[in-house]
């Protein structure tokens, strides 16, 4: 995709955050289990960034619900 900031073709670097959607399943899954979501990257966030200007251009958040 093409930053918006600096306009050059990149390839973003994604990194996983804690979010909404990993708080919901700790809470579901309170039997034991809670602290998986805060391990587990399927359950966060994703941030894409611009690897050369480390500006974020895109948030996957996760919903608890479809």
């Amino acid at each position: 995709m093409t930053c918006d900031s600096c306009q050059i073709q990149v390839t973003t670097q994604v990194s996983f955050k804690v979010g909404t959607y990993a708080w919901f399943m700790c809470l579901v899954l309170m039997l034991g289990c809670c602290l998986i979501p805060f391990f587990v990257n399927h359950f966060k966030d994703a941030y894409h960034t611009c690897p050369h200007c480390q500006r974020v251009l895109h948030v996957h958040r996760r919903a608890c619900f479809k």
